[in-house]
């Protein structure tokens, strides 16, 4: 019997809030790029001059950025 996989599980592109000691708040989670920059500026949009960032969780690198502090 196969067991189910959530999409989280497979998904390596975040977008997050990063707070100045360098946490962060996961908003949402995708498995390609290209959902994920499609998907950003509806997000930023629920959190006007906030600084969201995209990036991959394995390597950490920094895909996109919004505007904000």
């Amino acid at each position: 019997m196969r067991e189910q996989v959530s999409p989280t599980e497979n998904a390596v592109y975040d977008i997050l809030i990063r707070d100045a000691d360098g946490r962060h708040l996961e908003l949402d989670s995708f498995g390609d790029p290209e959902s994920a920059l499609l998907r950003l500026p509806s997000i930023a949009a629920k959190y006007p001059g906030t600084k969201l960032t995209l990036w991959n969780r394995h390597t950490r690198a920094i895909l996109a950025e919004t505007e904000g502090y």
